[in-house]
């Protein structure tokens, strides 16, 4: 081996510091930043001429909406319905039909608005329907076995 290469062998092998190299760095590449994403205001004018501004990654400064929830029939039942067809839909289909179907009659009004169950008329009269019960009657205790 020739001098140069025991010298630096020797040399990070023997440190001149007491605490040894645990408070040397080492050299580490440098690390990249993450990009820095882009953010341009865009105006958004709508069909109806209202506008807002929102901050995107598009570098379009203005957008003009021909369709939005003002001229869409999706959001905008009246459109393309008659007043009857909505109240026709609430009352036969969807969800709202379905609850109007299962729920007719309870709490004392028909669909006609009057009362239609016959505990409703008896409103008032002092009468007290029903029994009483226990409720002992259904806890059940778990006794084991040696004690009492």
């Amino acid at each position: 081996m020739s001098q140069a290469a025991l010298f630096q062998v020797q040399r990070r092998a023997i440190s001149s510091s007491p605490y040894g190299r645990t408070h040397v760095w080492k050299k580490r590449p440098a690390v990249i930043p993450n990009p820095v994403v882009p953010k341009y205001p865009q105006r958004v004018i709508m069909s109806n001429g209202a506008s807002f501004t929102h901050f995107t990654t598009s570098p379009r400064s203005l957008l003009r909406l021909p369709r939005d929830v003002w001229n869409n029939p999706v959001w905008n039942t009246y459109l393309w319905a008659d007043e009857g067809a909505m109240e026709d839909e609430a009352n036969t289909t969807g969800r709202l039909g379905r609850f109007n179907r299962r729920f007719d009659g309870v709490g004392g009004v028909g669909r006609d608005g009057k009362k239609s169950v016959e505990w409703a008329n008896s409103e008032g009269s002092g009468e007290k329907q029903g029994e009483l019960v226990d409720p002992s009657q259904y806890i059940k205790v778990k006794e084991r076995k040696g004690r009492k």
